[in-house]
């Protein structure tokens, strides 16, 4: 089969609830949301919400700050996990047992782990005598030179939680409390064996990307003789899966070498390719709206924007102010399926407002015409954040900004 980029970008979009607009609402919602996105990466960085709310945010109908922390501390559907940390929904858990109890952790860590056992074990018996603890409740010790925490306690913490042993089991401000793994989800199975264990690792990889090229070899987690890692293993297990049915091949124009997605996605690929949209992704809304997507969003992280949609995106939030070719905090702009520019939203802690600094169009974008989505979308922003007003800077002519506060004003009335 071959497809265009658009079908690939709009194949991409749909099965992250992207495209054609929001299909999720509320809470439960949200989970089905964590569910199609697979992962959400977290990031404590707060400037108009954290990421993983913002990934939230743009999918789900109604989202409002704190959902993802009743999915996870209330209800247990979800879990963070990872050195990257992300969040997943539980149904994931058992893999993820499956891949640590194999493939371990970093080789730092696990010396760690051998020459702090004592700490280790004292840290576990607190937490099967008192229930989710934090690192901070331990008498501190001799301090330690790591960002993860000043205490061996916080240490031991940490890597419990990257074995699995131990899960966040809520947050107050920036303190997690760990507790056992078992005691929220319940026992964990035995691993599966470990190339199953391999490739359903890949598998679920793919499952995350949508429809992957070349570039998603990288994001296989293989490793081999106890850390490394084969390009020539990524490769294998790619073929594997599509060998056994796992997977199938799509020529996308232009590529020169062949995607590859879902085998039961075929179906929604081909409604897409026929001009159409598969019913199970039918928008809760007709009217078109701009989404903001968030900036570690997987449809424009790590450089999926320029391959989806030929659009450089650059989170420069670590870049020196004067190498910055945009903002510290940007926001890229989706309408329907394209992405038309760039925005820089800051929160007034003052007032509470909404400021949008600055934005950037796209060359041959039609500013007129983004005005009713963009306007909607930023007063979704604002009410998902609780903020009182809209305010601009920078955005275009004075005519576009006038136009955006007479939209807003409609809506808010």
């Amino acid at each position: 089969m071959e497809i265009s980029k658009e079908v690939e970008r709009r194949f991409v979009l749909g099965l992250q609830g992207l495209w054609p607009g929001r299909r999720w609402k509320g809470r439960t919602g949200a989970r089905a949301a964590l569910q199609a996105c697979r992962r959400v990466q977290v990031d404590p960085l707060n400037v108009v919400g954290q990421n993983q709310d913002l990934v939230l945010g743009s999918r789900v109908d109604g989202y409002r700050h704190g959902d993802l922390d009743a999915l996870l501390y209330e209800r247990h559907d979800a879990y963070e996990f990872g050195g990257g940390m992300s969040v997943f929904p539980k149904e994931t858990l058992p893999l993820h047992c499956s891949w640590v109890h194999h493939e371990g952790l970093p080789l730092r860590w696990e010396k760690w782990y051998r020459e702090n056992l004592p700490v280790v074990r004292r840290v576990l018996k607190a937490i099967d005598e008192t229930g989710p603890v934090a690192p901070e409740e331990f008498p501190t010790g001799p301090r330690v030179e790591d960002y993860r925490s000043t205490r061996r306690e916080g240490l031991a913490l940490y890597v419990l939680w990257r074995r699995l042993d131990v899960l966040i089991h809520h947050r107050e401000g920036q303190r997690k409390f760990y507790d056992r793994t078992e005691r929220m989800f319940g026992p964990r199975p035995d691993p599966a064996p470990r190339p199953e264990t391999a490739d359903a690792m890949a598998f679920e990889t793919f499952t995350w990307l949508g429809m992957s090229g070349r570039y998603g070899l990288s994001y296989l987690r293989t490793q081999e003789d106890g850390r490394g890692r084969s390009a020539i293993t990524r490769r294998q297990i790619r073929q594997r899966l599509i060998d056994d049915g796992r997977l199938v091949e799509v020529r996308v124009q232009g590529e020169r070498a062949p995607y590859v997605i879902r085998a039961d996605r075929l179906p929604l690929l081909e409604t897409v390719a026929a001009g159409e949209v598969p019913r199970a992704w039918k928008p809760v809304h007709d009217p078109p709206e701009a989404v903001l997507l968030a900036p570690l969003d997987v449809v424009v992280g790590r450089g999926r924007a320029k391959d989806l949609f030929d659009f450089e995106h650059r989170w420069e939030v670590y870049t020196p102010p004067s190498k910055r070719r945009w903002g510290y905090y940007v926001l890229p702009i989706l309408i329907g399926d394209r992405l038309v520019g760039r925005l820089e939203p800051r929160r007034d802690r003052a007032n509470g407002d909404l400021r949008i600094a600055r934005a950037w169009w796209e060359e041959g974008i039609d500013r007129a015409r983004v005005v009713e989505p963009l306007a909607r979308g930023l007063k979704r922003l604002a009410d998902s954040v609780g903020a009182r007003a809209i305010t601009f800077g920078e955005v275009g002519p004075d005519s576009l900004r006038d136009s955006l506060r007479r939209e807003i004003r409609g809506l808010a009335g």
